[in-house]
């Protein structure tokens, strides 16, 4: 997760996932509604949401997806300093 944030609101975003794919996975679309938002529990959920909304996990692997959800949400709290871990 990279995040670019000025006065408050945040002026570029980019989610990148590995491990999820064959390749890393660039989540344009989940990023895009961030900009020009405030980053908080509210928006980092929506965004991961959506960065795992296309996901088509396999039988025994479902689990990652709530996984790589989490982890989305967590990284874009910590990349701005709301979360302590």
């Amino acid at each position: 997760v990279c995040v670019e944030v000025d006065g408050g609101l945040v002026r570029a975003a980019r989610i990148v996932m590995g491990h999820v794919a064959p390749v890393p996975w660039l989540a344009t679309e989940a990023a895009r509604p961030l900009i020009g938002r405030p980053l908080n529990e509210d928006t980092a959920g929506m965004v991961a949401d959506a960065a795992v909304a296309r996901a088509t996990p396999l039988s025994m692997n479902e689990y990652k997806v709530q996984l790589a959800r989490t982890a989305v949400k967590r990284a874009l709290l910590k990349a701005v300093g709301k979360l302590d871990v």
